[in-house]
């Protein structure tokens, strides 16, 4: 019985929760969502929600949930890599962040004005553990035993993998919204989707010759993905378990206390009441 519970995963389900819970998230397993576009309920590995930051006199609050799937993989993760453009390291504003006013308006001259991201507005790029990091992860297969053979095999792994992460995070975002309609508290929500792996994440540098693929803790992920439900570049983190405490405390809660430093400091540009 014990092995077949260890090769279900669920144990390795409730280690990771375990985890996330000493570091103060309220983490719920087997947390359901709606799948609009199949009309059926469907899971998540866990979800965790934190509550970091509290302003009652500007009335605003600071909130870091994490979306986790968690895979006790016996076959490695292998991603492709190469650098990224200018676009991606300083003008991507990524949708998993949900703040009191989407965007804020800049003036450009006298007679025009644009629109800025609140991400990009509000100057966190730099506080932002993605947009420190000059490559960028364009493709990953599970390379798998076949016969005497190692294969490389992608088929499924989006379908399978991030485009539920997606939907439950899109289902999750309009719940989050639902908190800055109307008047009082506005709440600046923060989604982290991650898959945990138990082991088995690389990288492989595109473009060198020879490259062999190189042994990660931590790397993510952005992929556009397009249905009836999703629309947009979703950003994924994949961490293995031994690193996920450190990307946790380093990574996750390093950026959303950068946010929470920021509202301390400008309150009202925050909430959405001031540019």
């Amino acid at each position: 019985m014990r092995e077949a519970l260890d090769a279900s995963g669920y144990l390795f389900e409730q280690e990771v929760a375990s985890l996330i819970e000493t570091l103060g998230f309220h983490v719920e397993t087997n947390s359901a969502f709606l799948d609009k576009e199949l009309e059926k309920s469907r899971e998540l590995d866990a979800r965790a929600v934190k509550v970091l930051y509290t302003d009652d006199v500007h009335k605003f609050q600071v909130i870091v949930e994490l979306l986790v799937e968690c895979k006790d993989n016996s076959s490695p993760f292998v991603f492709v890599a190469r650098n990224k453009n200018l676009r991606e390291l300083e003008h991507a504003s990524p949708i998993e962040f949900v703040f009191p006013k989407r965007e804020y308006e800049k003036r450009l001259s006298p007679t025009s004005t644009t629109f800025v991201p609140a991400f990009l507005h509000l100057g966190l790029t730099a506080a932002h553990y993605y947009y420190r990091e000059a490559e960028k992860t364009t493709q990953f297969v599970k390379v798998v035993r076949k016969g005497r053979e190692w294969v490389a095999n992608h088929d499924g792994v989006y379908d399978s993998l991030l485009l539920p992460m997606a939907k439950a995070f899109e289902s999750r975002r309009q719940e989050a919204s639902k908190h800055n309609s109307g008047t009082g508290w506005r709440t600046v929500w923060l989604f982290f989707p991650i898959v945990v792996l138990r082991h088995g994440l690389f990288v492989l540098k595109s473009g060198v010759t020879d490259a062999l693929p190189e042994a990660r803790q931590r790397l993510s992920f952005v992929r556009e993905l397009r249905s009836e439900v999703v629309n947009g570049h979703y950003l994924t983190d994949f961490v293995c378990f031994e690193n996920l405490e450190h990307f946790m405390t380093t990574d996750v809660l390093g950026f959303a206390n950068a946010v929470v430093e920021l509202g301390k400091q400008k309150p009202k540009v925050l909430r959405g009441d001031e540019s």
